[in-house]
């Protein structure tokens, strides 16, 4: 494998940014990117400080190059959590200035400011609070983010892992020697969509069918919602795995195969076993009662006729659907908890928890093949062979190839994740980090 550096980074950032002025009518400002030279400077001098300490203290840091007053007005700022704190000198940008100033910011609540002027050269100007609802972008969540200005943003979040950002838009990643972009994101690729398109009917049709349903009051619910829904629930599973710092597996089966899977078979034994119904179809039963409460409260607003949507769920977050939020997230934390049993944990895409500690009869052998998509539609693919994995992943491959309905996320102890299933003729895997996450 040939490993990818800082100057790597800054090719693909630039084939990913768009000079083309931004789409949105709220956006006053296109921002450009700097010159490739102050470009390398900048990632360059931020990949030197990843690899670095401060007394025995780990360097993770944000950055963005915007000026002071991109920021809004002060009085506006600070009412939504958004404010910049200027500096009487600005402080030359280099490894040194960063090594002293990142300890005393908070990784999610605030970034430093750095501006560029040629007679200078690159800057800190200063210090940005931007609370840490962003975070959720990539853990999973229903809380809108503070806008920030478009412009490039660079987070360090551990030695030789950057990710790059427009604003709140991820754009490119190194990681491990690798560069992964946004363009390979399995989430929102159509097979992904029509695998739980099913779930999606399932839920609105017994949502429609709600005994308190009174017709001439409640508004309609969009079916994409729960697949949102569903897509920020499994961001927060993966994320706290991830966090974890020990790994796991979660498996997805079709609800047709519940049946199968719960038993005794010749593909997974499952140490622990839920009972059916109840507390694990627990998921469900929030997802339902949100909608109620979701159909209740625009029909009250907008009418009968209204069809609403995940905005309307980030709007409406009042006393009745905060509750709801909460037990959403709370229980992908609980599933995510699971995974710190050796083995799988078992679910359908109904969806119900089937148990975990599940373990794979069988196991891939070093050598042979499996492809790695590099499309989200797994159409452009290279074939690898089986050579630095361990026996989680294997697992995972050898089950995919027996059930070609298995869906796998797969997280190493080091964070990294890969989603896993049948690919028509072969074993296909795709590389999964926070940047597959992004929404644009």
């Amino acid at each position: 494998m040939i490993h990818s550096y800082p100057h790597d980074l800054v090719v693909s950032l630039q084939q990913r940014w768009s000079y083309t002025a931004l789409d949105s009518k709220d956006d006053k400002k296109t921002y450009l990117l700097p010159a490739t030279e102050v470009l390398n400077d900048l990632i360059s001098t931020c990949y030197q400080v990843s690899q670095m300490q401060e007394e025995t203290r780990q360097i993770r840091f944000r950055l963005m190059m915007a000026e002071p007053d991109d920021y809004g007005s002060a009085d506006a700022g600070l009412l939504q959590g958004l404010f910049v704190m200027k500096f009487t000198n600005q402080r030359p940008f280099n490894t040194y200035e960063l090594l002293k100033l990142a300890p005393a910011l908070n990784f999610n609540n605030a970034m430093i400011g750095v501006r560029f002027r040629e007679k200078d050269g690159l800057q800190i100007w200063g210090v940005i609070h931007t609370g840490s609802r962003w975070t959720q972008i990539i853990h999973g969540g229903s809380k809108t983010a503070v806008p920030l200005p478009k412009a490039l943003a660079v987070h360090v979040m551990g030695p030789g892992r950057l990710t790059v950002f427009r604003g709140h838009e991820i754009l490119v990643q190194l990681s491990a020697g690798k560069i992964i972009s946004p363009a390979v994101n399995v989430f929102q690729a159509e097979w992904m969509t029509t695998r739980f398109s099913q779930v999606q009917k399932r839920l609105s049709a017994i949502h429609a069918q709600n005994p308190e349903l009174v017709k001439n009051e409640w508004a309609k619910v969009d079916p994409d919602f729960v697949g949102k829904l569903y897509l920020e629930f499994f961001k927060h599973v993966i994320s706290t795995v991830r966090r974890s710092g020990h790994g796991g597996m979660i498996l997805s089966f079709p609800a047709g195969m519940a049946n199968l899977i719960s038993k005794d078979n010749p593909y997974i034994s499952i140490k622990y076993r839920f009972t059916e119904g109840g507390a694990s179809q627990q998921l469900k039963t929030l997802v339902l009662e949100i909608m109620k409460v979701l159909s209740i409260v625009c029909g009250r607003r907008y009418g009968p006729d209204y069809v609403a949507g995940w905005d309307d769920y980030v709007e409406l977050q009042g006393k009745r659907l905060i509750p709801l939020d909460e037990q959403v997230f709370k229980y992908a934390r609980f599933v995510a908890g699971l995974t710190g049993v050796d083995g799988a944990v078992v679910t359908t895409e109904g969806p119900e928890l089937i148990g975990y500690g599940g373990i794979i009869q069988g196991n891939f052998e070093m050598g042979e093949h499996v492809a790695k998509a590099l499309d989200p539609e797994g159409i452009q693919r290279k074939i690898e062979r089986i050579e630095s994995v361990g026996t989680r992943h294997r697992s995972c491959y050898y089950l995919c190839k027996k059930l070609h309905d298995a869906l796998g996320i797969v997280v190493s102890q080091d964070g990294e994740v890969r989603i896993v299933t049948w690919g028509e003729d072969s074993v296909l895997y795709w590389d999964v980090i926070p940047i597959d996450f992004a929404t644009d």
